[in-house]
């Protein structure tokens, strides 16, 4: 797209719906026109003829006169839902590294086996599962002694598999012979590792989690690199914005997280127990332990069970049911996604601080809802992506971002709402890529609103905020433990003052802070909840809290 193109679609195909905008030009730039969503299995070509209608009806001279929509340039993204595979290591050491390797990059882990704890059985199952995409045979240079063991049971498994890929890390790569060649993928070992904590072995996992791979007797499958694509769309936005980002997707088959600034790509995750509502792990987490980490962001009042089975209908249907309290159990659904997400992100995180990390609504008296950052992590912005986010107006998805993802501190949010930065990732030129972003960030980011996260406040205690913008200036109060919203529109600049009797953890803790901020639809959230959020663990109590803080932004909203 090195040449000015009168219109071009993006396209992101998800899991479970596809996401496409049209964009033109119009005074010298890239703008959008029209964007809109359909559930997968609808065709795309009915989508992009509905984009161009209403774009054509809207403003006709924005679209050539001479060309079909058929024809204008496509970026396209695709995501898939994560492969299955099977780990097997020499030793819990080297498990110990594999396991958050291939997480990290995409992998659903299906089965794990070391020789201190080899069921031949389960592994074999796991290993004769018809969606298994690949099994990882790890060694490290100090245990080799039982690999031949450990790789005969794989090799008698997927002796018969010729769909199934065999990747052979470090040391384990002198198994070789027991396995097909054409199967064959050797990889670095776990030893290999770098400093940042990534290392050769996440960076090829990655890759292969989103290759085609063509089962025996079918078509081989689509590339699947739309969370690859998101990163280096995030990464060029972070370029053309100088600030350092926080992107987050959370979509139906997995959740992806990148940390992104001037320099480039700080770090990256994919997690399959980040998707709205994923598969039963093999670690033990249950059908029923996933929807009780929703139920317990919940603040619909209805019928305990058919609350679970609207739960389990997300799995089933993402697309269905998603006004009124349907869209109130997707955000549960996202906050829980969120939570698990972060959790995974502090866990791998070197020097990040998980004060107080736990899961809302696991035993005890007062739990916290998620870990938090130490400041040093803190973005500049949070871009959030996913159709989930859809389905609340800004401030409601405003908190349920500043409700898992809790940093002290002040944050822009922004929501990526055409899902249109895959796509864009999808162009090979970063000169393109970051021409275009300069161009659409403004239609691309729909400011959700600012928040301020501030921890410390004593109970009885109250702080003052005072918020400066275009000359006029206003006073608030606040209290511990309440979400106040402040108007402050989209496309304003304020200075917001905080003056508290106590010192406030806002990154630093001082009893005086000052903030710059832009305006967004959700105004200005000032959160003095406890970092991390802690929420009671009786069902109804917990119910009131949520719906206490919910309820107001909600009515805003329907007023």
């Amino acid at each position: 797209m090195t040449q000015p193109e009168a219109a071009f679609f993006t396209v992101d195909h998800g899991t479970a719906t596809t996401a496409a905008a049209l964009f033109g030009r119009l005074g010298g730039r890239w703008r959008l026109l029209a964007a809109g969503a359909v559930p997968a299995g609808i065709g795309t070509e009915v989508l992009l003829a509905d984009l161009a209608d209403r774009a054509r009806s809207a403003e006709a001279s924005l679209l050539p006169d001479d060309a079909s929509w058929e024809n204008w340039t496509r970026l396209e993204s695709t995501t898939a839902p994560p492969p299955p595979i099977v780990l097997a290591a020499t030793s819990e050491r080297s498990l110990a590294v594999l396991e958050p390797a291939f997480a990290d990059a995409g992998w659903r882990i299906s089965a794990h086996a070391t020789p201190d704890r080899l069921d031949a059985i389960a592994v074999t199952e796991a290993l004769l599962a018809p969606d298994l995409r690949a099994v990882a045979l790890g060694a490290g240079s100090a245990d080799r002694g039982a690999l031949s063991d450990l790789a005969a049971v794989v090799a008698a498994a997927v002796a018969r598999r010729n769909d199934v890929r065999v990747l052979l890390c470090g040391e384990a790569a002198v198994a070789a012979t027991w396995f097909p060649p054409a199967q064959v993928t050797q990889l670095p070992g776990p030893d290999d590792r770098s400093s940042s904590g990534g290392g050769a072995l996440l960076e090829i996992a990655e890759r292969l989690a989103g290759e085609p791979w063509s089962r025996a007797g079918a078509q081989p499958e689509r590339s699947a690199r739309g969370r690859a694509e998101y990163r280096r769309a995030v990464a060029s936005l972070a370029v053309v914005l100088d600030l350092r980002l926080d992107g987050i997707d959370i979509g139906a088959a997995a959740g992806a997280r990148v940390l992104a600034g001037p320099a480039g790509v700080e770090r990256f995750m994919v997690r399959a127990e980040a998707a709205l509502l994923p598969a039963p792990a093999p670690d033990g987490r249950d059908e029923e332990q996933l929807i009780d980490e929703v139920v317990s962001w919940s603040p619909v009042r209805d019928d305990g069970q058919t609350v679970r089975d609207r739960v389990r209908n997300l799995r089933l249907a993402p697309w269905r049911d998603a006004a009124g309290d349907g869209a109130r159990l997707r955000l549960a659904a996202a906050r829980a996604a969120l939570v698990r997400l972060e959790t995974a992100w502090s866990a791998g995180s070197p020097g990040a601080g998980t004060r107080g990390a736990g899961a809302a609504g696991s035993p005890g008296t007062e739990r916290p809802a998620g870990p938090v950052l130490g400041a040093s992590a803190s973005p500049d912005m949070l871009v959030a992506s996913g159709g989930v986010f859809a389905v609340g107006p800004p401030p409601v998805v405003a908190l349920a971002l500043i409700d898992a993802v809790r940093r002290p501190g002040a944050v822009a949010l922004v929501l990526d709402h055409a899902r249109a930065l895959a796509p864009l990732g999808s162009l090979e030129d970063e000169a393109d890529r970051r021409r275009l972003l300069a161009d659409l960030a403004d239609d691309l980011l729909l400011p959700l609103g600012g928040a301020i996260l501030a921890g410390g406040l004593r109970p009885g205690r109250k702080a003052h905020l005072r918020v400066e913008s275009e000359g006029a200036s206003s006073e608030t109060i606040l209290t511990p433990g309440t979400v106040q919203v402040v108007d402050l529109p989209p496309g304003l600049l304020g200075s917001v003052e905080i003056f508290a009797p106590d010192d406030l953890w806002v990154g630093v803790r001082a009893k005086r802070v000052r903030f710059e901020m832009a305006g967004g639809l959700g105004g200005l959230l000032v959160d003095t909840r406890g970092i991390p959020l802690r929420l009671p663990q009786h069902p109804e109590r917990r119910r009131e809290a949520l719906d206490a803080w919910q309820r107001p932004l909600w009515t805003a909203v329907d007023a």
